[in-house]
């Protein structure tokens, strides 16, 4: 993205969350908070858009705003056709993936391709398919973000996440892996939940091996610190 954007971006990421001094343990750790929020944090979300539809009762005529976070809620919102949804965000890698989906929705041929590259996000093709249906058609804002790089701009283009696993990938991603990693640990595998057939299979999963793991010392321990919640991207002013 240009740098006025990516200067609005942090400033407006800084005024919402910095609130104490720099030299104090509150002001390091919402420094540290801004410095992680700055990249994707979002790939997806977890709220369930459903919910949301049936209090809101979208019509045609609906005006709303809504948060970008990973596109996936205001996406969904679509469906119910609102005359207008402007989505905002402090980090605009947030808007450029909102802006990438809405773009793909639009331009890519079929269903199949649309879920190769938004809903497994791992294959090589999907690099061909963004630089043959996306990139001309795409915002330039949007586009500078994706073919970006990280790490200083010595990293890959962020773009090939989509051929890397995206959802392995943001803060949330990294986070839902450690607490996989600590899962195992224990000898506990968390993907079982999802391989229950029932909704009485997954809250006896849930009873006897997830929630048993949160009385765990190293586990008490690591959700006691504020840093714990900077990968569901809660700052630390809201950890009480």
């Amino acid at each position: 993205m240009s740098s006025s954007t990516l200067n609005a971006s942090k400033a407006r990421l800084k005024n919402a969350v910095h609130r104490s001094s720099a030299t104090s343990k509150e002001g390091f750790l919402e420094r540290l908070f801004t410095f992680a929020f700055k990249g994707l944090v979002y790939p997806q979300i977890w709220e369930d858009p459903d919910v949301d539809m049936q209090a809101l009762k979208l019509t045609p005529e609906s005006r709303m705003v809504a948060i970008a976070s990973g596109g996936c809620n205001v996406m969904s919102y679509l469906t119910a056709n609102p005359a207008e949804i402007t989505a905002v965000d402090l980090n605009r890698a947030h808007v450029a993936l909102g802006r990438l989906k809405l773009l793909a929705a639009k331009r890519l041929p079929n269903y199949d391709t649309f879920y190769r590259f938004f809903g497994e996000a791992d294959e090589k093709a999907n690099i061909a398919t963004y630089e043959r249906f996306l990139r001309e058609e795409l915002d330039a804002e949007s586009r500078s973000y994706w073919e970006g790089r990280d790490i200083a701009g010595w990293g890959r283009k962020r773009i090939t996440l989509f051929s890397r696993d995206l959802y392995h990938h943001g803060l949330l991603g990294y986070c839902i892996g450690v607490g996989h990693f600590v899962a195992k640990l224990y000898g506990i595998d968390p993907r079982h939940m999802v391989r229950a057939r029932s909704m009485d299979e997954q809250r006896s999963f849930f009873d006897t091996a997830l929630a048993p793991l949160f009385d765990k010392r190293l586990v008490r321990w690591a959700t006691s610190k504020k840093m714990s919640l900077y990968g569901l991207g809660i700052p630390p002013a809201q950890y009480e």
